[in-house]
């Protein structure tokens, strides 16, 4: 138990450190051009438009002046910080809305569990409901975001960039240091607890099919119901907790899935690695080759979705690699050997 407990903890501090592979439910923009950020703070530039909705979990949204959201923002566990323009609904739940001078939302205004902190120079257009005080404050001040690794999406390039920039040679570097990073943790978490890693690995081999179903069920369902368990206010501390043991969960299943590409190549090419750094070279392939492609327009983000999909759903079979699939092993077994002549 010892054991299985640094290995989550390892896996946790990369959760919240790491940009992630991951799919999220929902309607309308979101799903063609928003952005989720999990666990990290976010900033749209003076002068940026963001076409889509903007949801962050557990951290801050700074909206600078002249800038746009093309969209509603939805934030849980964090405050928001708008001189800018949100064009359709903003909701915060657990958090503060601050709206600077300029700040102007187009659509409803919804805080729970926090203030509405308004500057007299801000336009809403539509209706404020808060849990707590909605406060004129004249001269507000903007807080300047924190910037930190963050979770793009976009429908027609899934790929999990560190945000620094638009150009290409930022979007490679960052994705090379994202698959360094990624196979660095690998080897850590296989010192670890090679055995539960394993386990993950060979569902997802041998049990490619249902791990591949239950793996994009999950990535449909579970961040749904974790947001509607963060709409009873009183509950959101668990929400945010179980967000962050769903992005465990995929950490630690495209990890599983790097300890099988690994040992693969360590046999086809000879090599002789441990299981810790095999799993490292694995990771590093998998992140880079999956996430590469990601930058392919229209259709690459299949790529990096299918391997999330996988590995979410490796580890719900086993159970977070407590317990091994039967898989291939079950369907063995239920073959009848004929006796020997």
């Amino acid at each position: 138990m010892k054991r299985m407990m640094v290995v989550l903890s390892l896996v946790l501090l990369a959760a919240l450190a790491l940009p992630l592979s991951a799919a999220a439910a929902g309607e309308g923009d979101l799903l063609l051009d928003g952005r989720i950020v999990f666990g990290g703070s976010y900033t749209l530039a003076s002068g940026e438009t963001l076409d889509g909705d903007l949801l962050v979990l557990g951290g801050n949204v700074t909206l600078e002046s002249g800038s746009i959201v093309a969209g509603e923002v939805v934030l849980i566990g964090g405050n928001l910080n708008s001189a800018g323009t949100i064009q359709r609904d903003l909701a915060v739940i657990g958090g503060n809305v601050n709206l600077q001078a300029g700040a102007v939302v187009e659509g409803d205004v919804s805080a729970f569990g926090g203030n509405v902190n308004r500057d007299p120079a801000a336009r809403i257009e539509g209706q404020i409901t808060s849990g707590g005080q909605t406060v004129e404050i004249p001269g507000l001040i903007p807080s300047r975001g924190v910037p930190s690794l963050e979770l793009p999406f976009s429908g027609r390039s899934w790929s999990p960039n560190i945000d620094l920039g638009t150009s290409r040679v930022w979007n490679l570097g960052s994705l090379l240091v994202q698959s360094l990073l990624t196979a660095a943790l690998a080897v850590l978490v296989v010192m670890f607890g090679a055995g539960g890693v394993g386990r993950v690995a060979r569902a997802a081999v041998d049990a490619l099919p249902a791990s591949g179903v239950v793996g994009l069920l999950g990535l449909v369902a579970i961040p749904g119901l974790l947001v509607l368990v963060a709409l009873t206010i009183c509950l959101i501390p668990f929400s945010i907790v179980g967000f962050l043991i769903f992005a465990v969960a995929i950490v630690y299943g495209w990890i599983g899935i790097g300890l099988e590409v690994g040992e693969r190549l360590t046999r086809t090419f000879r090599w002789s690695l441990d299981p810790a750094a095999a799993a490292g070279v694995g990771t590093f392939v998998v992140s880079l080759v999956a996430n590469g492609i990601g930058f392919i327009p229209c259709v690459g983000w299949l790529a990096p979705m299918f391997v999330t999909a996988v590995a979410l759903g490796a580890v719900l079979l086993t159970r977070f690699g407590r317990q091994g699939y039967p898989g291939r092993v079950a369907a063995l077994a239920a073959v009848e050997v004929p006796p020997a002549s």
